[in-house]
């Protein structure tokens, strides 16, 4: 079989694109799948037995996905930014021939929902007004709830009113932009 003149062409094209490049890393990354709280801090680890000429270096995809307290090294502190979401940071090193190796990191910002008060005692048919905080979320509307059946009644704007009959209840605030980030407080209904 002979190989035209074009042939070769390609072939020398292909080992030469193949030769100097970019290849994907083998780093593992403690934690392994990291998730930290919206303005949080993980502290991340690489490690790989491959050789390096350099620093491993580390950088943010996305535009507003946090920072690094330092970009370069083995092992960084990620900032997380004020917003919730899945992000990206990118690894990348030299190996001795000139190579470079890439790996991407997922690193989940969780919300930090908090509920004010988180527990209360009020007297039977009673009220209190509930204060929920979806940090991380661009919405703050929530939607309420209560654990047990006659366990008593919410209005839009957070007042809970307790029922008639003493007990211990558990209400609910379930953001409308994600259902499942929710938090919940105690509620003593009884004499104080």
């Amino acid at each position: 079989m002979s190989i035209s003149k074009y042939g070769c062409a390609l072939v020398l094209l292909l080992v030469l694109g193949c030769g100097a490049g970019m290849e994907n890393a083998s780093f593992i990354v403690e934690p392994e799948a990291p998730a930290v709280a919206v303005g949080e801090q993980v502290h991340l680890i690489a490690r790989t037995d491959l050789e390096l000429s350099g620093d491993l270096e580390w950088e943010v995809q996305e535009q507003y996905g946090g920072g690094l307290l330092r970009s370069q090294g083995a092992a960084v502190t990620y900032v997380a930014p004020e917003f919730a979401g899945t992000y990206h940071l990118k690894l990348s090193a030299a190996r001795p021939t000139g190579r470079r190796l890439h790996q991407t990191v997922e690193i989940r910002v969780l919300p930090c929902p908090s509920l004010d008060p988180a527990s209360v005692r009020v007297a039977p048919g009673g009220s209190v007004l509930f204060v929920a905080r979806m940090k991380g979320l661009p919405k703050e509307t929530v939607r309420w709830s209560v654990e047990e059946t006659g366990g008593g009644e919410f209005a839009e704007n957070g007042r809970y009113t307790a029922p008639l009959k003493p007990g211990t209840y558990h209400v609910t605030a379930i953001s409308t932009f994600d259902p499942k980030v929710r938090v919940s407080a105690e509620v003593g209904v009884g004499d104080h």
